[in-house]
């Protein structure tokens, strides 16, 4: 059998139906309706169904609670603490910007190239692609073309001819 739950509560039942209430972001309301479930004394196996989280989830929250109260139930963030801050600086990442606005820098393997050549400054595939977006970079490689293809016979095709 299991024990029963044991935890000191710093809000009463009501404060954290109306603080779950109130809340505006999804991720922080899960949490205060799951607080305030179990506080009214559901089971927590029940409280992880109802909420649609793994139990080991519920009690992890409740461990945070134990540890500051609701502020620092709140204060976790899914999905790390912050973005990362960029490996280069304001006026580096201009550089780039009007580099790539200029035709110079064309590829993201051009970028992860030009971090590293001119700013000594390590780059993955993947981190510059991510940089990219951040920008709004588009990628300026031409479609590749039929060596083949004929100019001519295509704008004549296009003129019905």
């Amino acid at each position: 059998m299991a024990r029963k739950l044991q935890i000191e509560w710093h809000e009463e039942a009501d404060r954290l139906g109306t603080l779950y209430r109130a809340e505006k972001d999804v991720q922080n309301r899960r949490r205060l309706h799951a607080l305030w479930l179990v506080r009214q004394g559901r089971a927590m196996t029940e409280v992880a169904a109802l909420i649609g989280v793994d139990y080991r989830t519920l009690q992890e929250w409740l461990a945070w609670y134990r540890q500051g109260g609701v502020a620092a139930v709140l204060s976790h963030r899914h999905g790390g603490e912050r973005e990362r801050e960029s490996r280069l600086s304001a006026e580096q990442e201009a550089e780039l910007k009007a580099k790539a606005d200029a035709g110079e820098i064309r590829r993201i393997a051009d970028g992860v190239r030009w971090a590293q050549q001119s700013h000594q400054v390590d780059y993955s595939y993947w981190g510059m692609r991510h940089l990219f977006t951040r920008l709004r970079l588009r990628l300026k490689v031409p479609r590749p073309r039929n060596p083949k293809a004929s100019e001519l016979e295509q704008e004549a095709w296009k003129k019905g001819g």
